[in-house]
């Protein structure tokens, strides 16, 4: 279907160029799913963008990229128009992004039915309807009426995967379909890529820097570094043995819901200005000798291997699975210190952090009702522990972090942050002025989007000192603070007088942090601060985020839709659905002993590397839920539970004790024998 031969891309720009792509070689047959995997720069979008001719102004490329018969490189403008749709289509990383603001989902699927299959536009609109029920959008009918904005990141990727595969490609090429995406949405989306290649007999290219997703569904893997490949063949025996030296570093940064530590590979990919004429990985690679930094190593099949398809780019191949480097540290179950249950007010010693059955209400502008973001969420936190909060898109995650932060008040209940408000509730002065300045501090927020949540206008220095500023700090206090927050982040002085868009990601991020930790406060909330990152700027990043929450004296709140990073160096673990929290403990025994339905559906959904079993009990498979339910009334996951019963249905579930942790559902104490009945059923 696609092959690609000495693809090389020299990009030229006024001041420099940019070598993108050297000598790229591989295949993908029909039928088949191809994972392409990498560090951010090592050059996986700019192939997606020569097999479908959108490469950048400036850009010289030499070589073939063959589909079918034609040569992309060559075709004329017809050609390529024709191409893109029909021959191959690509779903962009930022479905908003790539998606009109200004044109209902459903009308820009519509044109594309029209354009592509030649349907009549009522024709179109009900494929386009079906399109949608097929990816699992809820209420379809509806959907088709909207526009982006009004979608959710799960949502718009699903609306980005219907563009692509209504124009009934015969390559469809998967641009990081699935980032910021929570694990069941993960799980769903990569379904629909497997489901096109076994069924609809498509060729996919999946780009994606989550590795487990990709070893669970792919065929084969090829691995770029510096915009070469070092190695490629079989999915499964490359993640099982891997014998390129980057590849292995690869596998060390991918966290694991299972507790294997995270291992940081240290340096960074060169940006090179000429085709390498040594190993690219030389600078960082434990093996390398003189021969790697004076010669670069072709690529050649792999001797004494079980498949003639494994080729490796390297002169000193490794054997034998992938070892950690570090061994787990035995962790108790319990915090720093004595870990407080949800709501428990019996506890002794000062918290951080308490929210008393808070509910939190968005209402309509346009009347009444609203939208019911949190109903009756309590927790407490204690200095030097730390909260992981995880669940799906649309759970309350978000909504749970601004009311920490004091930018959402609580349509009812209490929340308070070291013993204080940041907004006005029943029966509590409410701080103004420089009071609520200086409170302000005592909370800080670490972003998703690390350069976006700085300004543009302004130098680092000036966005890491604004909470001193804020807090009265002289000049010379805020210099002092500056220096030695950098000093622990590793940041060379010279980085204060640059602007955000002369960061890279993993530097964005440490300046984010810097700015949290710089005004010293009592709590501090992660959140998704590495959903945006490759894996080994991932695993630095978080090397540095367990270093800040192991502080004693400070309590900290991970929200974060990757349960592998929460079991990294969360204390306990809060599971949200709609608002609610159906289960609540330390994060060993719930990850490894799940009591409520929900729970044991997240980790049986979350990808391992090596496909072993996420927890010791059995898992659960939600039913699939198109139409939005009422959660009002009874427990919240009634719609989608395969053992719902009529007391389910009409019941609030509250938390009760099992063991160490807590859940939500009645039937917990027949779960495992009601799974199992359903499992000897045919």
């Amino acid at each position: 279907m696609l092959s690609i031969e000495n693809l090389s891309v020299l990009i030229h720009r006024a001041d420099r160029q940019v070598a993108a792509l050297t000598d790229v070689t591989f295949a993908v047959r029909p039928g088949e799913v191809v994972g392409l995997v990498g560090e951010s720069g090592g050059g996986k979008s700019m192939v997606a963008r020569a097999v479908v001719g959108l490469l950048p102004t400036g850009a010289q490329a030499t070589g073939q990229v063959r589909f079918g018969d034609a040569d992309v490189l060559r075709m004329d403008p017809a050609a390529l128009a024709a191409h893109r749709g029909r021959g191959a289509a690509i779903c962009f990383q930022n479905p908003r992004g790539a998606l009109s603001p200004t044109r209902t989902v459903g009308r820009q699927l519509s044109d594309r039915l029209v354009t592509h299959q030649e349907m009549s536009p009522r024709r179109a609109r009900e494929a386009a309807r079906e399109l949608f029920e097929a990816v699992g959008i809820r209420s379809p009918q509806r959907r088709l009426d909207a526009y982006p904005h009004e979608l959710s990141g799960g949502m718009a990727q699903r609306v980005m995967i219907s563009l692509a595969t209504g124009c009934a490609p015969g390559l469809l090429i998967a641009d990081e379909p699935t980032t910021g995406l929570d694990v069941t949405l993960t799980r769903e989306i990569l379904r629909q890529f497997r489901h096109a290649a076994d069924v609809d007999g498509r060729s996919v290219l999946l780009i994606s820097h989550d590795l487990a997703s990709i070893a669970e569904i792919c065929d084969r893997v090829v691995v770029l570094y510096a915009g070469t490949v070092v190695e490629a063949g079989p999915a499964g025996q490359i993640f099982a043995e891997p014998a390129h030296p980057y590849t292995r570093a690869l596998l060390r940064s991918v966290p694991d819901v299972g507790g294997r530590p995270v291992v940081a590979t240290p340096g960074a990919m060169p940006l090179l200005q000429r085709a390498p004429r040594h190993c690219p990985f030389a600078a960082r690679c434990a093996h390398a000798d003189d021969t790697c930094t004076t010669r670069r190593p072709p690529a050649t099949p792999m001797a004494g291997r079980r498949t003639d398809e494994w080729s490796l780019a390297c002169f000193h191949p490794q054997s034998g699975p992938v070892a950690p480097a570090v061994e787990p540290a035995e962790r108790s179950t319990a915090s720093p210190t004595p870990a407080p249950v949800a709501g428990d007010a019996a506890v002794p010693g000062p918290a951080v952090l308490e929210i008393d059955d808070v509910h939190v209400v968005y209402r309509s502008r346009f009347g009444s009702g609203g939208h019911h973001a949190l109903r009756g969420v309590s927790l407490r936190l204690a200095p030097g522990e730390t909260l992981g909060v995880v669940g799906e898109s649309g759970c309350g995650k978000s909504t749970l972090a601004k009311l920490i932060m004091g930018l959402v008040a609580p349509t009812s209940g209490t929340v308070s942050v070291a013993g204080q408000s940041l907004v006005r509730q029943p029966g509590r002065p409410t701080p103004r002025g420089r009071a609520l300045r200086r409170l302000r501090t005592r909370a800080q927020f670490v972003f998703q989007d690390p350069i976006g949540s700085l300004s543009p206008r302004r130098r680092v220095g000036d966005s890491i000192a604004e909470p001193l500023r804020a807090a009265g700090l002289s000049a010379a206090q805020r210099q002092a603070r500056v220096a030695a927050v950098l000093d622990r982040m590793e940041l060379d002085r010279s980085i204060l007088r640059r602007y955000p868009h002369e960061l890279s990601g993993g530097q964005a991020q440490r300046v984010g942090i810097a700015r949290a930790l710089v005004g010293e406060p009592d709590l501090i909330v992660f959140d998704e601060p590495t959903s945006a990152l490759d894996v080994t700027v991932q695993a630095q990043i978080l090397a540095v985020i367990a270093d800040v929450t192991a502080d004693t004296d400070r309590a900290s709140v991970f929200i974060s839709h990757d349960l592998a990073t929460v079991r990294g160096f969360a204390d306990r673990v809060a599971v949200l659905y709609l608002g609610r929290v159906v289960e609540e403990g330390p994060v060993d025994v719930v990850f490894d002993s799940p009591r409520h339905p929900y729970t044991r559906a997240l980790l049986a959904s979350a990808a391992r590397l090596g496909g072993e079993p996420t927890s010791g009990a059995a898992a659960v498979e939600l039913v699939r839920e198109l139409e939005e339910g009422d959660a009002a009334t009874g427990c919240a996951l009634a719609a989608r539970c395969p053992f719902v019963t009529d007391t389910c249905r009409s019941q609030p579930q509250h938390l009760q004790p099992y063991g160490a942790s807590r859940a939500a559902c009645w039937r917990i104490p027949e779960l495992d024998a009601l799974i199992g009945k359903q499992a000897a059923t045919p």
